[in-house]
């Protein structure tokens, strides 16, 4: 019902991927940090958004825990992260300020570079991406997109927002915001305004 189920053990679970059991590696009843990469678009589809996204990212990043640290990323034709994995909220808010919309959206290519600069944290780790799911541009095709976030050990969380497509009208590919989301184990949200 939505509670927190304490006194649970390592042997009270039975994982399976595709039918087949797998090994618990890590299990853990306590909070454990988590490193995370706060993906931001900054593609002209998004330009009417581009502060209530960086509103919703400093409010983010405001509301980590301690031990936590995170990556500030923004991409557009091209993919620009802050220097490291950090708890500083000064270096954060500098990232985001940054920010200023540019030509096409190159998610794919985005959320690739994502996994890998994840790929060697050891912690628990996810990536927070804020678009409007439209790529336009990318190296990477969608289901290399899909296969680069199933390999990875990284959950996503999508926050899909209203960009204006090719045809000059608005909307959000939320179809694949949901599928990345869900084959990673993590959730997308589509809030119809800034304070959602």
């Amino acid at each position: 019902e939505g509670r927190f189920v304490s006194g649970l053990r390592p042997d009270d679970f039975r994982v399976l991927e595709r039918g087949v059991p797998q090994e618990l590696i890590f299990f853990t009843a306590g909070r454990t940090p988590v490193t995370v990469v706060v993906l931001l678009d900054s593609s002209a589809s998004v330009r009417s958004d581009m502060l209530s996204i960086q509103k919703a990212a400093h409010r983010f990043i405001k509301k980590l825990a301690s031990g936590d640290r995170a990556r500030i990323g923004f991409f557009h034709e091209q993919v620009v992260f802050g220097p490291g994995f950090t708890d500083d909220m000064t270096e954060h808010s500098a990232m985001i300020n940054q920010m200023r919309p540019q030509r096409s959206t190159h998610l794919y290519d985005a959320l690739v570079e994502s996994f890998e600069k994840l790929e060697r944290v050891p912690d628990r780790k996810a990536l927070l991406v804020f678009s409007d799911g439209d790529d336009q541009g990318s190296r990477t095709s969608m289901p290399g997109a899909l296969e680069a976030a199933r390999r990875s050990d990284v959950s996503v969380y999508a926050v899909g927002i209203l960009g204006w497509s090719a045809d000059g009208g608005t909307h959000t590919n939320q179809r694949l915001l949901e599928q990345i989301a869900r084959w990673t184990g993590g959730g997308a949200f589509c809030p119809e305004n800034e304070e959602e």
